[in-house]
């Protein structure tokens, strides 16, 4: 089982990887970048979005286990 900080660092990591994908997709956006590419570089935004999300659940959960409720 993960420790509450473990998972508050990876959810940092999958956070800045978000950042920097969202601003590669904005640059292919506006450099016409060939369409395939571009779709899976939404994707694997999306994913991580996703994976930021359940992230954050599991988080919270580890949260209210310490605070006892």
């Amino acid at each position: 089982m993960s420790t509450l900080k473990s998972l508050q660092n990876h959810l940092k990591v999958l956070e800045e990887r978000h950042r920097e994908l969202d601003k590669k997709v904005a640059q292919d956006y506006e450099h016409h970048l060939n369409s395939d590419e571009y779709n899976k570089e939404k994707k694997d935004k999306l994913h991580l979005k996703e994976e930021i999300a359940k992230l954050e659940e599991q988080i919270l959960l580890k949260e209210k286990e310490s605070n006892g409720d």
